[in-house]
């Protein structure tokens, strides 16, 4: 179909109101139509103002595509023609549609840059009149959003970036000329007209401080951005003192100044930085004052108000940390201290979150720059300045305060959801507390639950202590620790309230490494006994965190769990303990502890017992595949949590033995098989010899029909842990020739396979190079499906391909040598664009294998190998050069010890093959290399 404005008004329509088929074929015609020439002469056709607005949206869209993607096609001759016909487009959609003057502006913008920025203010000057100022600040505002999403060569990025880093204190000034007006008389509201040049001058004030924001902090002094950055805050000074609740016009207005107030802020300056944060705290502190209270008319307001604050805070923390720990009483002392009051108030906004607000949620962030930035200072002075208990103080009773919880009937899914992870972000909160008040915390955790009047604020203090859990002092018993952990015991006991029984439960589990650390004190001892009956008792009214909280117990805590193991095998056994299958899990696993940890003669009729309820479930598992019961998955529970004891695990494998066979016969069970077997020869370890030849026959059946990675995991470590045996060499060759024919017609079709095969034989050729004999004949068909999986590039798989391939190298070289040729083309293709460009790293070091291998008298080698293959003038690809080729082989050849530097010479040949040398990702990959070496 032709490219005529007829055709393509139609396809548009039919893009935007046609069926679902017919609108994806209009997409892909359309999109081809946007890269002919023919484009440069249409768009404007399309862009009259009787076209429909979808039609100018295509035709802008278009434009804005050819400047990007075309420029070549534009002669320079042609530049100021183009300019004009785009300022000339620019003026006719003035008054919208908006969708249309964006784009629009946007394609002036791209036209500016391919330029190179030449003469911005020639450029821009039939916009500067007045009539033209929301289009002169429009265009201005997207330049430097499209100077940092534009792909540009790198000459022509530092051409830019100089030319408007030039421009950018001009283009301040002029947006700080549009905001004087904030200081007139105002006697009534600020017109709307007003407000919306605020809100643009703003929003471009900002675009230009985000410009190549990596650089702009550190070249630009504060104090010369100060005349802005409170004319900005005067702007939302003025909006809420005329607005009760600032809203709409005002508040985007608002939400402008605050953004490009973060920008400016980010300058270093100690004493400037200090009188912007003063600044900013006396903006804020009225406002908090009014409107902090549950859901607020101005929630947004404040939202906006307290990210700048935490911006501007984060980023002068040090400035911040260091005049508050001062009894200077300047105004910007006081200044900086109010701003750590204005933060905490909005940590403990009232309400709850997120039903009453949401703004205490962005203040996490902060805590950990301050505390950070403390730590620091108590480095050097091994002192911690009162002020931040203090602070920190605070900060940990208004996070107790905040960690309640709305009731669940109030909340919908998605604040469930929100409430879970604001939790885990107190949590962690928490936890900088505790690095600035130490062992403090748990006497104030206990204050905080002990003056508590509600169920559900005792609940929140249980989760601070939940959260200090990983901090609990090793072999040390704080009273107020020790007395919380006895409140949450009591809970678990009493309580039907499920977060409340939910979170203590929680806690015992959470604490279970502390208690066994305490065990031997008399007291702790004891509390270590009732948390194990207290989480048993919980399975009837809370059976998941009950059963989970038991694990956790039984698995370091071994005298409780030895002393209850009856009772805890008994609910492993029940009815109820069965019917859910993590719940299941949870329940074998503290059985397998129990029983390991209690005397054998006590253990061994117990597991008789469960093995038993274990065998019979298996069996009806093997008949219904589709039962709840996951019997086989907990049997390999049970065993992993026999490790200890090797004796109970050897009577598990023989009660459950005679139910495997069959598993290895069902696809959906053979995997639980695999896990069973692994899990033996991991608890028994060198004791296993006298089972090795019947998990080998197991293992063997079941990977013959159903081949996967955890077959060959058991393969690995059966040889590894027993080393060799009469069947050994069998089996890996069984396992091995089944995996190389599964294979081998698509080796990217099964990564997992693929990667479990050669990660196996890996780890056996470094550790076990004699396994090499037992699979020589098949070595040249591994080689060959080495080489296929690196040419296709089997994702997941290609690391333990190579890695395997470089210890052949080294153990087998011979084996390599008659399949070097094709090894080294297939390497050269990923090279060449096949492979991802950060996945390079396998590649190089399978090249500095090949390269020191010892390949003994033969006449072919990497070097006739490398040559042979990069002889074709058009290979790897067209990019790469004669001149990059002899590059790329001389530094692989030269050479043969350090990886980082043949790494950087694969990397290198990898950019000029793809045709990236010169641009700037090839900047910046050269920049990180260096920055790592």
């Amino acid at each position: 179909m032709e490219y005529t404005v007829q055709n393509l008004e139609y396809a548009v329509s039919v893009f935007y109101n046609g069926e679902q088929t017919e609108r994806a074929n209009a997409h892909a015609w359309l999109t081809t139509a946007q890269r002919v020439p023919e484009a440069w002469n249409f768009v404007w056709d399309l862009l009259q103002p009787t076209k429909g607005t979808e039609v100018q949206f295509y035709a802008s869209t278009t434009l804005h595509t050819k400047i990007l993607r075309c420029w070549n096609e534009v002669p320079p001759e042609s530049y100021e023609e183009l300019g004009n016909k785009l300022l000339q487009a620019v003026f006719t959609y003035s008054n919208g549609p908006k969708i249309v003057t964006n784009r629009l502006c946007i394609s002036l913008a791209a036209f500016i840059l391919q330029q190179g920025t030449v003469d911005l203010a020639t450029i821009l000057r039939p916009l500067s009149n007045v009539e033209n100022t929301s289009l002169l600040l429009e265009v201005l505002t997207v330049i430097p959003e499209e100077f940092n999403s534009m792909t540009m060569a790198l000459e022509l990025r530092t051409k830019n970036r100089i030319a408007l880093q030039q421009a950018c204190p001009a283009v301040l000034d002029d947006m700080l000329r549009y905001l004087q007006t904030v200081y007139n008389d105002f006697q009534e509201q600020p017109s709307a007209d007003l407000i919306q040049t605020w809100t643009t001058a703003a929003s471009c004030a900002c675009s230009w401080l985000t410009l190549d924001g990596e650089d702009a902090a550190d070249n630009v002094v504060l104090a010369d951005r100060m005349p802005l950055c409170r004319a900005l805050l005067t702007v939302v000074h003025v909006l809420y003192t005329w607005n009760d609740a600032v809203s709409d016009s005002s508040l985007e207005a608002c939400e402008a100044s605050l953004a490009a107030l973060r920008e400016a802020g980010g300058a270093r300056h100690r004493h400037t930085a200090l009188q912007l944060l003063a600044d900013l705290a006396a903006l804020t502190a009225p406002i908090m004052r009014k409107d902090d209270v549950p859901n607020s008319i101005n929630e947004e307001l404040l939202l906006a108000l307290i990210t700048c604050c935490v911006a501007l805070g984060e980023t002068h923390a040090k400035a911040l940390v260091e005049v508050t720990e001062t009894n200077d009483a300047s105004e910007n002392a006081c200044g900086a201290r109010q701003l750590l009051d204005i933060l905490l108030a909005a940590q403990a906004a009232p309400g709850h979150y997120p039903v009453h607000e949401t703004r205490s949620n962005l203040v996490f962030g902060f805590w950990y720059t301050l505390q950070d930035e403390v730590l620091h200072i108590i480095d050097d002075t091994k002192v911690i300045h009162p002020v931040w208990k203090e602070v920190f103080s605070r900060l940990l009773l208004a996070l107790v305060t905040k960690s309640e919880a709305a009731p669940e009937n109030n909340l919908s899914k998605d604040d469930l959801e929100l409430l879970r992870c604001y939790r885990q972000d107190i949590a962690d909160t928490v936890m900088y507390c505790f690095a600035i008040l130490g062992d403090w915390c748990w006497s104030t955790v206990e204050s905080a639950f002990n003056s508590a009047e509600t169920d559900s604020r005792r609940e929140a203090a249980l989760h601070i202590f939940l959260s200090l859990a990983d901090a609990a002092p090793y072999e040390r018993a704080p009273d107020a620790l020790f007395n919380m952990l006895e409140h949450a015991v009591n809970i678990a006991n009493t309580s039907t309230d499920n977060r409340m029984l939910n979170t203590a439960l929680d806690c015992l589990g959470g604490y279970a490494s502390w208690l066994s650390s305490v065990s031997g004190q008399e007291r702790c001892a004891a509390l270590g006994l009732s948390s194990v009956m207290a989480a048993g008792a919980a399975l009837q009214r809370c059976v998941a965190p009950a059963a989970l909280a038991l694990r956790k117990l039984c698995a370091d805590c071994s005298a409780p769990a030895a002393d209850l193991a009856p009772d805890i095998v008994h609910a492993a056994r029940s009815t109820g303990g069965r019917s859910d299958g993590w719940v299941r899990r949870q329940l074998c696993g503290a059985a397998g502890a129990a029983l390991a940890a209690a005397p054998p003669l006590l253990a061994a009729p117990l597991l008789e017992d469960l093995a038993r309820t274990l065998r019979d479930d298996i069996a009806m598992q093997r008949r219904d595949v589709n039962l709840t019961c996951c019997a086989a998955e907990c049997a390999a529970v049970v065993m992993a949590a026999l490790a200890p004891s090797p004796a109970l695990a050897a009577q598990l494998f023989r009660i459950i033995a005679p139910t495997l066979p069959p598993l290895a016969q069902h696809e959906a069970l053979v995997e639980y098989l695999f896990t069973i077997l692994k899990q033996t020869v991991s608890a028994l370890m060198e004791e296993c010899v006298p089972l090795v030849a019947e998990i080998a026959e197991l293992l063997m059946t079941g990977f013959t029909n159903f081949s996967c990675a955890p077959g060959l995991d058991i393969v690995k470590l059966m040889v590894l842990v027993v080393g060799e045996w009469s069947g050994s060499a069998a089996l890996v060759s069984s396992v091995v020739a089944t995996s190389v024919q599964e294979l081998a017609p698509q080796p990217a079709a099964r990564p997992d396979l693929s990667d479990g095969l050669f990660a196996m034989l890996m780890a056996l050729t470094k550790k076990k190079p004699e396994v090499l004999n037992w699979i020589e004949h098949l070595l040249p068909e591994l080689v060959d499906l080495g080489g296929n999986s690196i040419r296709v590039w089997a994702p997941g798989a290609v690391r333990s391909v190579c890695g395997w391939l470089s210890a052949l190298c080294v153990a087998r070289p011979r084996a390599a040598h008659a399949r070097g040729a094709a090894l080294t083309h297939a390497l050269l293709i990923c090279i060449g664009g096949v492979m991802p460009r950060n996945q390079v790293m396998p590649v190089s070091d399978l090249l500095l294998s090949m390269n020191r291998a010892d390949w003994g008298e033969e006449e072919e080698k990497l070097e006739t190998w490398l040559r042979t293959s990069l002889a074709p003038s058009d290979f790897p690809t067209p990019h790469a050069t004669h001149a990059h080729k002899q590059k790329f082989i001389a530094g692989v050849l030269r050479e043969r010890t350090s990886k980082r530097r043949i790494l950087e010479v694969v990397q290198e040949f990898s950019l000029a093959c793809r045709g990236l040398i010169g641009t700037e990702y090839s900047r910046q990959a050269i920049a990180s290399r260096s920055l790592v070496s």
